[in-house]
């Protein structure tokens, strides 16, 4: 790629190709929570645990994170492909709810495994200054999750008229990314030492300073914007009488908006300064939260700024990685790991509460807790959240 990283635009091209298929794994069941709960005669209540329980597999991304620290990148990388390969035939095989749950779960682990390591072995490839644009073009696979996997997958799954052709098929994309991920190059010239780092514990990695104002700010950030994410849905159908057709069309500018935002974090946070534009993107993001209520009943005012919402969340939150990756050398993958909990974590607490505030107080009372959450989120992480080096 240049005198600034060591990968190559191929290696490149297998690290990102790694997540489209796992950010697919994760994505493809939204779309196929009917068809599941139909074929396992499962109400959707129960079918929803799938997602439950990718969120919670989140939460073990510090294992992955440590392993890499410890036994090295292309290790734990094909380790989590390992279990995803296996997760994927297991739910193409599985004829119950439960069995399918459970292997469900192995690719939620497999996705633990795989997705701090991804991050760790670009960062530890590339300089400091320039690590943004790697990690950007490394997220592309979470946009292009949306608009290619999720959406080729499902085409799948209807002429086949079933799910386990999808599973069939993310099983044998699993197979070729460990062939092609095994003669990666182990070691790097850029980091400390040639040998995988014996890692801190987390602990330390939290007492290092910067990481824990980190974690909390990228915690503060998620709980918000899922706040609305959660809710925003019920709100256009009630407030606008949005049809499934109309929120289809929506969700699909949305992958759009996705892969501009990721491209932007490409392109301007190396230039912009990593610190300086996540603070600006997620205080752009905590106006726009506040002003969406504002929009009730007018979608010409509602699409641009939850669109621009929605473009500044997906700058700031890619551009949030390479941040914190120059918090710590020794103990990258744990600080890139952590960082990967706390989003969860604040996914599950604004997941939670969400559905609860629209019910009691109204759409407006979401946008406006969202909106401050957030700006107290840059107001703390503009004096405790500092600019990485390494």
């Amino acid at each position: 790629m240049g005198h600034t990283s060591e990968l190559t635009w191929q290696q490149l091209a297998v690290l990102t190709s790694g997540r489209l298929v796992l950010n697919t794994a994760f994505r493809i069941v939204y779309p196929l929570l009917p068809t599941l709960a139909s074929g396992f005669k499962v109400d959707l209540q129960m079918v929803s645990l799938l997602v439950t329980i990718q969120v919670a597999a989140t939460l073990l991304s510090p294992l992955g994170g440590w392993i890499s620290d410890r036994y090295g990148e292309r290790t734990t990388l094909l380790g989590g492909l390992g279990f995803f390969t296996l997760g994927a035939v297991g739910c193409a095989f599985a004829q119950a709810f439960l069995p399918f749950l459970l292997c469900y779960g192995l690719i939620g682990l497999g996705s633990a495994l795989f997705l701090p390591a991804v991050q760790t072995y670009a960062s530890n490839r590339s300089e400091y200054g320039q690590r943004a644009r790697v990690l950007g073009i490394l997220e592309l696979g979470w946009a292009l999750s949306a608009l290619l996997g999720v959406t080729g997958l499902t085409l799948l799954a209807q002429v086949t008229g079933g799910w386990s052709s999808a599973f069939w098929a993310l099983a044998a994309i699993g197979v070729v990314m460990i062939f092609l991920t095994a003669p990666l190059p182990t070691t790097s010239r850029l980091t400390a030492s040639k040998q995988p780092q014996s890692g801190d514990s987390m602990i330390a990695v939290l007492r290092t300073t910067g990481v824990g104002a980190a974690m909390g700010f990228a915690f503060m950030q998620l709980m918000a914007v899922e706040l609305i994410f959660v809710s925003y849905g019920a709100w256009l159908t009630e407030s606008f009488g949005a049809s499934s057709e109309q929120l289809g069309f929506f969700f699909g500018l949305l992958g759009l908006v996705e892969l501009v935002g990721a491209l932007g974090t490409t392109f301007l946070t190396d230039r912009l300064g990593k610190r300086r534009a996540v603070l600006i993107g997620f205080a752009a993001v905590g106006l726009l939260l506040l002003l969406l209520p504002l929009s009730e009943g007018s979608w010409w005012l509602f699409i641009p700024l939850f669109l621009l919402f929605d473009l500044c969340f997906e700058f700031s939150i890619v551009s949030i990685f390479p941040l914190v990756s120059g918090l710590s050398t020794n103990a990258r993958g744990a600080v890139l790991s952590l960082t990967m909990a706390a989003i969860g974590v604040g996914r599950i607490a604004g997941s939670l509460a969400g559905p609860w505030i629209l019910g009691q107080f109204g759409f407006w009372a979401n946008g406006l807790l969202a909106g401050l959450i957030a700006l107290l989120g840059v107001a703390i992480g503009a004096v405790l959240v500092r600019e990485g080096s390494h």
